[in-house]
């Protein structure tokens, strides 16, 4: 076997360089223009620890040439290898086939029969022990591809498993391909038959394929168990919206504010972020939620772009939590969204996507400033190990409980708010 590897291994290296970039190297070759890597070796080190097995890391002392992660597979124990999305690179992954849908339980047969038009879905309350867990999916880059796209969403669905949560917020770059509509129909469809109703806000990279910005729209208010229909209203400018999560006896308890970022600048192309137009909607259904209930009502603010404070934060928290692996990409122009959140004081923190090898949470003046943990898989860049970040507020208590869970079922970075 040994002397067989030792000949396969040229050839091997070979091909891999010719069919794609190694990875590390995808990352700078597909990131945008102005995001710059970031990182150390420890932070690599770190990064491998996520997936690697002991002797994986045993083995693995020399520096690392192009392709050698197509080896690593010889060394890995079964199952590290059989979840492994984020340490392949696409010469290396293996085409998967899409998994049927996973058998549900009784219980969220009956919440997808009673949510097939979200329009009509359930309002959304704390559990009886009090507590509301969100899961946050971003930058699916779905294709129809199976090489590219095969494996994603089956880890989704086994991520929905392994936390069951209450409500699913996706931040945008759901589709990758076209025609896109049959895309978002199969996305859709697995999360519908998980039974857990689920909120939609655009990316820069959506309305790129086939359909135009409101006709993706559109197709997601039409996906079942979808609740932008619900809360989202025809009329009013799409993906931005706020969805209110009550106490059984109907008490406000909190609000989720989710937001479209936008696309592009027209003049120049470059990423366009929240505009002045979304900063006073916020500010007006801030205050009217504090008339309605008698005080300021705690919220958290999901959406694809991050906020240009994203940089400040990290920089100025030492206790900061994660990966900062290439420069925020925030929209060109600062409409004031964050020190709007200051004045009226009831956003206790903000979840974005959109720079893949990010999956930091920092505090700023009192808010969370953090990424999700990139969803997809090999069709667009990435450098860290695919998976979701999980939020979980409580009825009775101020802040929130994060981690993010990995496509491989370790759970990292929990970190709680306001810090204990």
């Amino acid at each position: 076997m040994n002397r067989t590897l030792r000949l396969l291994t040229p050839l091997l290296l070979a091909l891999c360089t010719l069919r794609a970039p190694a990875h590390g190297e995808a990352a700078s070759a597909f990131r945008p223009a102005g995001c710059e890597a970031h990182g150390t070796e420890s932070l690599r080190t770190e990064m491998r620890t996520e997936t690697e097995s002991p002797r994986t890391v045993e083995l693995r002392t020399a520096a690392e040439a192009p392709g050698i992660a197509e080896m690593r597979t010889m060394t890995e124990e079964p199952r590290t290898a059989e979840v492994r999305t984020g340490a392949e690179t696409p010469c290396t992954a293996q085409a998967r086939p899409e998994a049927a849908a996973p058998r549900r339980t009784k219980a969220a047969t009956q919440r997808a029969d009673a949510a097939h038009d979200g329009s009509e879905s359930p309002a959304l309350r704390f559990r009886p022990d009090g507590r509301f867990r969100i899961l946050q999916l971003t930058d699916l880059h779905y294709t129809a591809s199976a090489r590219r796209s095969g494996h994603v969403l089956p880890m989704v669905a086994d991520l929905i498993d392994r936390e069951r949560p209450d409500l699913i917020v996706l931040t945008g770059d759901l589709v990758y391909d076209r025609p896109a509509a049959p895309l978002l129909r199969r996305i859709g469809t697995l999360l519908a038959g998980k039974g857990v109703p689920y909120a939609v806000t655009l990316g820069n990279h959506d309305a790129e394929q086939d359909l135009t910005r409101g006709e993706v729209y559109a197709a997601v208010r039409a996906l079942p168990g979808c609740i932008n229909a619900r809360f989202n209203p025809p009329g009013e400018p799409q993906g931005t919206f706020a969805v209110p999560i009550d106490t059984d006896d109907g008490r406000c308890a909190a609000v989720l504010y989710v937001m479209d970022s936008n696309d592009y600048n027209a003049d120049d192309g470059t990423y366009a972020g929240v505009d002045a137009g979304q900063v006073a909607w916020y500010e007006r259904r801030s205050e009217e939620l504090e008339r309605r209930c008698g005080a300021k009502v705690g919220a958290l603010i999901f959406m694809h772009i991050p906020l240009p404070e994203y940089a400040e934060a990290f920089d100025g928290d030492p206790a900061r939590v994660g990966f900062r692996l290439e420069s925020e990409c925030p929209g060109r122009d600062n409409h004031g969204m964050f020190e709007a959140m200051v004045r009226r004081g009831d956003v206790r923190g903000v979840f974005a996507g959109h720079d893949h090898s990010n999956d930091y949470a920092a505090m700023l003046r009192g808010i969370v400033l953090a990424y999700g943990r990139y969803s997809g898989g090999y069709a667009e860049y990435q450098e860290l190990v695919s998976g979701a970040r999980v939020i979980e507020l409580h009825r009775d208590r101020p802040g929130f409980v994060t981690w993010v869970r990995l496509a491989n079922g370790r759970e990292v970075r929990r970190a709680e708010y306001p810090r204990p």
